[in-house]
């Protein structure tokens, strides 16, 4: 087995790391869940316990019954593949040994996952998914009811990036290259801003009747198209103490909603409030979050500012 080969250019990730419990499908347990390796070369052969400490677990959950228990590796199902991934061109590059087990109650066993790459490097850039099915013996009664024999099974999800870093990471990297590209240099002010006595029933431009107003600043040299919407309450961020959240962020409206900015300018964003007319919203301190993001959303991007609102008695 090349072993020296393999080690360097494995990335792995496992359900199991996370969490305690085997995975249960009635009678039966798997320690071996979902595993991923990226940058594996071609024409590498290795033996995941060996070269990770990962070998297949198979326990009989069963107090009381045996389990013949057989292990298949087969392509999986449309509704099984992970984005990015394409079904393993073949099963056999992926072998269990011993494919087969006889578990008394409570008993376990393990096996061994060898993995066997072709040479071929037109596999080089894709991204591979095989299904490991672990399941009880047809040929043997393991599960009835009513006079209708069940079979028990478990399907684990072994996905290979031959000669390339896995779909997330390559989506991550792209991520990278496209913020280097785009305009982030960029501020709205002021962070905060304070409207005293605003009018309920009636609609209220803030620029005109109370002299404020958002200001985009862009310092670059390069233009920036941004959306600026006034949003409800985040759970992550909260009002300065005495306000709460308005009902509804849509009493605070953005003039223009969508700004186009040139490179080393400033653009003014006007605001319009409208608290409707009812006894409840007087005398109330309201908070509005404004979250500004890059218009065609490109990129999960957020700017965010306050406006605190206080209304007439």
């Amino acid at each position: 087995m090349n072993m020296k080969k393999l080690i360097p250019s494995i990335v792995l990730s496992f359900l199991m790391g996370s969490t305690p419990n085997p995975a249960y499908s009635i009678g039966l347990a798997l320690r071996f869940v979902d595993i991923t390796l990226e940058n594996v070369d071609p024409g590498s052969s290795f033996n995941l316990r060996v070269a990770r400490n990962l070998p297949l677990v198979v326990i009989n959950q069963d107090e009381e019954r045996d389990a013949e228990i057989v292990v298949e590796v087969v392509p999986p199902q449309a509704k099984e593949m992970k984005d990015g991934y394409e079904p393993i061109p073949d099963p056999s590059w992926v072998r269990v040994v011993p494919n087969r087990f006889k578990l008394g109650p409570k008993a376990s066993a393990s096996a061994d996952v060898l993995v066997d790459i072709p040479t071929d490097r037109r596999h080089v850039g894709h991204h591979y998914e095989v299904i490991i099915w672990v399941h009880t013996d047809q040929r043997n009664r393991v599960l009835m009811k009513n006079g209708v024999i069940y079979q028990v099974g478990l399907r684990s999800r072994l996905r290979i990036s031959i000669g390339t870093p896995g779909p997330a990471a390559l989506q991550r990297e792209k991520l990278l290259k496209k913020l280097a590209e785009i305009n982030v240099n960029f501020s709205v002010n002021p962070d905060n801003i304070y409207v005293q006595n605003v009018g309920i029933g009636k609609t209220v431009d803030l620029k005109a009747e109370k002299k404020t107003s958002l200001k985009v600043v862009n310092q670059a040299d390069d233009a920036v198209k941004l959306k600026l919407t006034s949003i409800s309450a985040d759970e992550n961020i909260s009002p300065q103490s005495g306000y709460e959240y308005a009902p509804d962020p849509k009493w605070l409206v953005i003039l223009p909603e969508t700004v186009a900015v040139a490179g080393n300018t400033i653009k003014e964003v006007k605001m319009q409030l409208t608290v409707p007319n009812k006894p409840e919203y007087r005398s109330k301190k309201y908070a509005f979050l404004i979250r500004t993001t890059l218009s065609d959303e490109s990129l999960p991007l957020a700017y965010n500012n306050m406006v605190y609102v206080t209304t007439e008695p």
